[in-house]
């Protein structure tokens, strides 16, 4: 006698198929973690209650430092406590950041170059040892209330350090600075000529060259007033192109590269969004600060650049956001013949 097992009905098969489907709906589809390079290009920092602007980066010892001015939310440079100093953050991965303390401070003395503003758009350089910060200071009469530009002055000054935490100027150069026309420098190693490159912003990019990093002579107009065009030439940053051997100079909405790093022909537009531009649709109030006289749109690489590596990528920095609100951005990018492409992310 032989038996067999009856069939499930189609109630059955129907009630097993809807049991099925239920937990597998209940399962959640696994998350992909983000890459460390899109994890890089979300960060839009700066220290909590602050914005910051033009600044630096320099990686040593497994950290990333990041020096530049800071100023209250709401407020610009016009005010006082508000871009007076270099503010020294540390960062492991570009994404975490830790704001360390001051680095360098306004002078405060009357006929020093840096009395009421000091390390606006610094630049770090190492050299045998030493870090050297080059950064600009402004001295005027007063800020807000009473806001006094009359008799305004400018140069470059520079700080040393053995450790980029503790750092200490220079007697030389405390009271006039470095004797450089402009602000924002940016400095550069000419190999080939056995020297070393300054450019400041004073209305057009100057050059200057030295061969100490302390003492500077004037080499020239890297770029002209004329040949900026629209652009602006404030916070230059120039280096060479790793592919083509070219020097580039990054700026303000656009770019221009050169075989002679103290002449660039007329500058070109980026092919992406850049800079900063009025506010759509608000009429500006000329207050600085009010959030209603700049824009940096979030989905552009911003302004005031600087070009770094980190872990095989490249990434372009930028300042980006509404003014008296501006943060830190980074966008990562690969380098052509020519000149850069933004990464797909």
């Amino acid at each position: 006698m032989s038996h067999s097992s009856a069939a499930p009905g189609v109630g059955a098969i129907v009630a097993l198929a809807a049991a099925t489907w239920l937990l597998s709906a209940q399962v959640p589809e696994p998350v992909r973690e983000a890459s460390m390079v899109e994890q890089i290009s979300a960060v839009r920092y700066a220290p909590p209650g602050w914005y910051i602007k033009d600044h630096c980066l320099i990686h040593h010892d497994g950290l990333w430092h990041l020096f530049g001015p800071l100023g209250r939310i709401g407020a610009s440079w016009e005010d006082v406590g508000s871009e007076e100093t270099a503010e020294h953050m540390t960062s492991p991965d570009l994404v975490h950041w830790t704001h360390v303390g001051t680095s360098v401070s306004a002078s405060g003395e009357d006929g020093y170059f840096d009395k009421m503003m000091g390390g606006l758009a610094p630049h770090i350089v190492a050299t045998d040892g030493t870090f050297i910060m080059f950064y600009s200071g402004w001295t005027f009469p007063s800020k807000r209330p009473n806001l006094n530009i009359q008799g305004y002055r400018q140069s470059c000054g520079l700080v040393t350090s053995k450790d980029l935490y503790q750092w200490s100027k220079v007697p030389e150069f405390e009271r006039d600075g470095l004797g450089v026309q402009g602000t924002d420098p940016c400095v550069a190693r000419d190999e080939a000529n056995d020297r070393w490159l300054m450019y400041t912003w004073t209305g057009s990019v100057d050059v200057y060259a030295s061969t100490d990093l302390a003492h500077w002579v004037r080499a020239g107009t890297a770029v002209t007033a004329d040949d900026l065009g629209d652009y602006i030439g404030e916070s230059p940053f120039v280096m060479k192109h790793p592919l083509s051997g070219k020097w580039v100079i990054f700026l303000h909405g656009g770019y221009s590269t050169s075989d002679d790093a103290v002449s660039f022909p007329a500058v070109t537009p980026y092919s992406f969004k850049a800079g900063w531009h009025p506010v759509p649709g608000v009429l500006a109030s000329g207050n600085w600060g009010d959030g209603t006289n700049a824009l940096a749109d979030d989905d552009s690489v911003g302004f005031a650049h600087e070009i770094i590596e980190f872990q095989g990528q490249w990434y372009m920095t930028g300042i980006v956001g509404r003014d008296g609100r501006f943060k830190l951005k980074f966008t990562p990018f690969e380098w052509t013949d020519e000149f850069i492409e933004l990464t797909a992310r």
